[in-house]
This record gives C-alpha cells, structure tokens and sequence, in this order.
C-alpha cells in the first residue's frame, strides 16, 4: 500500500474579478455576501473534512489582502495569506504565476489541492481528493457535466477514455466535443507538482488554470473525476445573483 500523503490547500484569491463591478472594485470576488456569510466561506467548509491536511495557503493581491486578514481574524481559520504584490489588473500575475507563489510556502513533500475560491459546489471535497488519490502519482481535475452543450461554450471542456484520463481539452470552444466541463479543483500529487514552474520556464500563459490543464494533458497524464450534484462558477453579476437567490430560497448557511 502506498503511503498517505499530507496535503497543502491553495486557494486561488488573486483576481481583480472586473466583469463583476462595480461590485468587486473594493471587495474580493471572494468575500461579497452568500447566505449568512461570504462565498469564500463555503470554501472553507468543504476543507473541513478532507483527510492528511497540512495547511492552507491563500494568494491574493495586496488591494485586498487586508480583507482577507480581517476576514480570516472573525472566523478564526487557520491558514497563511499570501500577498503576491499587485495592486491593479493590468498588473496581475495570472492564476498560474499566483499558484507557484504560494506554493513556496507549501512542504515540498505535500500534495496540493488547488482551489478557485469563486467556486460554489455542493459535493464532497474529501470525496474528491479520495478518487483522486487513486491516479497518484498523476494530476486529477473535478469535472461537471454542464446541462447543455450551449452551456458548456462557457468553460474548458474534456473527453476521458475509458479509465477517465483525459484525451483532450478543449477552452471555451463554439463548438464543445462534450459536455463535461473542469472546474478549478485541482489535485496535484508532489510528484508532479514542478510540472507547474516547468509550464512557466515555457513561456507557458499563466492567466487562467485552463492553460496549465491544458499543457497538462498534451505532454502527461491527467485524470478527470466526474463529481455529481450542483456547481456554480460565479463569473459575472447574473450568476452571482442566482447563487443568492437559490441560497436563500433553500435556507442554507
């Protein structure tokens, strides 16, 4: 049997969110309200169950690190905030570049769980890294099969073979081979974790997760886990209200 793996989160806070203002101008895309507290909260919920981890490391930019302190100092979470030094959009690292920053503050030996923090889902996360553990030493990514192939326009879709290792991706395509889509919830075990500075060294473009996955799959081996049950990627102020709204008609915290 192989041996249990500790694992570090990294929550991906950086981005200036710009197709949500005027409502992120002074707030985190992370932090604007859901329920009886902020969306980042549900992030963290979904953390509290997974097994072997270490610590949690968010990146975010220094417009809004101080939220995020203020934030962490009221829910008393443990976790390292990390201040990757932008202070505009158009002088922003790009998730991949974030992603390799906080990762200097994670165990070298650790596996990572990368999360975008403007993900809302409702499965488990600890079921996830289970299934994912599976694929070690190789990278593993959530996937959700989006209701229609219009729908699925929107976001980095994949087709999987008969093991679930992915065979394509594709980002945002008019015309989408399939209707499962990757989220940004990543598992990358720590042997292949330097695969995301080598991307980098490439000249690879560390704007979005989808690039890296994208790299990924072309040169290795990547494994989809289809996981069940509702996803919201809150990317524009329609999809934010319709988190609200849902959150509230079904009385959830």
């Amino acid at each position: 049997m192989a041996p249990r793996s500790t694992i570090t989160a990294i929550l991906l806070a950086a981005g200036y969110a710009t197709r949500l203002y005027p409502l992120t101008q002074r707030r985190s895309k992370a932090l604007l309200p859901l329920g009886e507290g902020v969306i980042i909260d549900q992030v963290v919920r979904g953390l509290r169950d997974v097994p072997d981890l270490r610590t949690c490391v968010l990146v975010t930019n220094r417009r809004f690190v101080e939220q995020f302190r203020a934030w962490q100092a009221k829910r008393r979470v443990a976790m390292e905030i990390v201040d990757d030094g932008t202070e505009s959009p158009d002088h922003r690292l790009g998730a991949i570049r974030d992603l390799a920053l906080a990762k200097r503050h994670a165990d070298a030996a650790d596996d990572l769980l990368v999360l975008g923090t403007d993900n809302v889902f409702r499965w488990s996360l600890a079921e996830f890294v289970q299934r994912a553990q599976r694929h070690r030493p190789h990278a593993s990514v959530a996937l959700w099969e989006a209701p229609s192939a219009d729908a699925a326009t929107h976001f980095g879709v994949v087709l999987r073979d008969a093991t679930d290792r992915l065979t394509s991706f594709v980002e945002k395509s008019p015309q989408p081979p399939s209707k499962e889509v990757a989220l940004c919830v990543y598992y990358f075990p720590a042997a292949m974790s330097g695969e995301i500075q080598r991307f980098l060294d490439e000249g690879g473009c560390p704007d979005a997760p989808g690039y890296f996955l994208e790299w990924l799959v072309r040169r290795g081996t990547v494994y989809g886990v289809p996981m069940s049950g509702a996803w919201y990627d809150i990317g524009t102020r329609q999809t934010y209200e319709a988190v609200v709204r849902e959150w509230i008609q079904q009385g959830r915290g």
